[in-house]
């Protein structure tokens, strides 16, 4: 029986109309440029989902990457949900679970989830 697996990312929010879409990234944009963790996060979501941007995974896992490196929860479990879908990074089980342990580990409760399913 083939197993299915689910994973579970922070979705962020954005207000409805373009131009809020605009000045919301743009705020966003600028707290991600001085190293704002959870503006990293909130801003690779927006490239994962193609949000008021161009779909770009490669991006999104760059920024993923930031704020996890700084120990931001939910972009180590974003970050460990590209590695498992090879969504802008090549397939490494090895490296989500490593992401979504961190995540687990501070409590993150879709890592959690997501190091159950990886098992």
């Amino acid at each position: 029986m083939k197993k299915t697996l689910l994973f579970s990312f922070a979705l962020a929010v954005i207000p409805v109309g373009v131009d809020a879409q605009v000045l919301d990234l743009e705020e966003t944009r600028a707290s991600a440029e001085q190293g704002n963790a959870s503006a990293q996060n909130n801003l690779g979501v927006a490239y994962q989902n193609g949000s008021g941007v161009p779909q770009d995974y490669a991006e999104a896992v760059r920024l993923y990457r930031l704020a996890a490196d700084q120990g931001y929860a939910l972009a180590q479990n974003n970050l460990g949900f590209m590695y498992a879908n090879g969504a802008g990074v090549p397939v490494d089980a090895t490296e989500a679970m490593r992401w979504f342990t961190l995540a687990a580990e501070q409590g993150d409760a879709g890592a959690q989830a997501n190091l159950g399913f990886m098992y």
